[in-house]
């Protein structure tokens, strides 16, 4: 059993029940180690969910939380299997490893019907010769935008001219077939899109950024909604 699926057996396992539950008895019901419970509850109650703990006695969930159900309808299924083909087909391999998981995980949580939905669903998000390569790590720019850690590029121009610029990556957007990363460039002292095919060389420095205003996110878009 996957630990995501176990932590949700576990809340369905005390939600309703009036008297305490010992570890014991959620390894026996769940076919795990208590050792494995305790890490489980201890994880659970750090990610926010109200399970009272008291020594010799056991595990109890406030009377008042509820897990809501994860239901979706024919649509709302619809867009979740076309929204991972086309991650899996317009990113890198390792976020189409991860829409992948994110659909597994979606399917174990939903009853047979709606399961068998997301089998039978014939959208489909193939891979396209005008998707254009690019030689930068895909995922190392999602991860330096969620630090924010500067970036040290190598950039060609649609003429082929090469600069050296620092960015702060703010963001990355899809125009189909081309990806940007958006971000300030130090260099020009202003927002900059750059194509990730054109960026030739790169790397995350160890200098991080704060937003400021007139550099951050929220000022870009409002620059492009201005814009347009």
């Amino acid at each position: 059993m996957r630990r995501s699926d176990r932590l949700f057996q576990i809340v369905n396992y005390l939600q309703g029940r009036k008297l305490a539950i010992t570890a014991e008895q959620v390894a026996e019901e769940l076919g795990v180690c208590v050792r494995t419970v305790y890490r489980d509850m201890r994880d659970l109650m750090l990610s926010g969910v109200p399970i009272q703990s008291e020594a010799g006695v056991g595990y109890m969930l406030d009377k008042d939380y509820h897990l809501p159900p994860l239901m979706f309808d024919v649509e709302e299924i619809e867009a979740l299997v076309l929204g991972a083909a086309m991650v899996g087909s317009w990113t890198d391999k390792q976020m189409a490893s991860v829409s992948r998981r994110v659909l597994d995980k979606v399917k174990a949580a939903l009853p047979d019907r709606a399961r068998s939905i997301i089998n039978e669903t014939a959208l489909f998000a193939l891979p396209s010769a005008g998707k254009l390569p690019w030689t930068v790590d895909f995922g190392a720019i999602r991860r330096s935008i969620r630090s924010k850690n500067k970036i040290h590029i190598s950039y060609a121009d649609e003429k082929g001219d090469q600069t050296n610029r620092v960015i702060r990556p703010l963001a990355m957007a899809s125009f189909a077939p081309v990806w940007l990363v958006l971000g300030w460039c130090e260099l020009r002292v202003d927002f900059r899109s750059f194509r990730l095919d054109r960026i030739e060389e790169m790397e995350i420095l160890e200098e991080r950024f704060k937003d400021e205003p007139g550099k951050s996110l929220g000022d870009y878009l409002d620059c492009v909604e201005h814009e347009s």
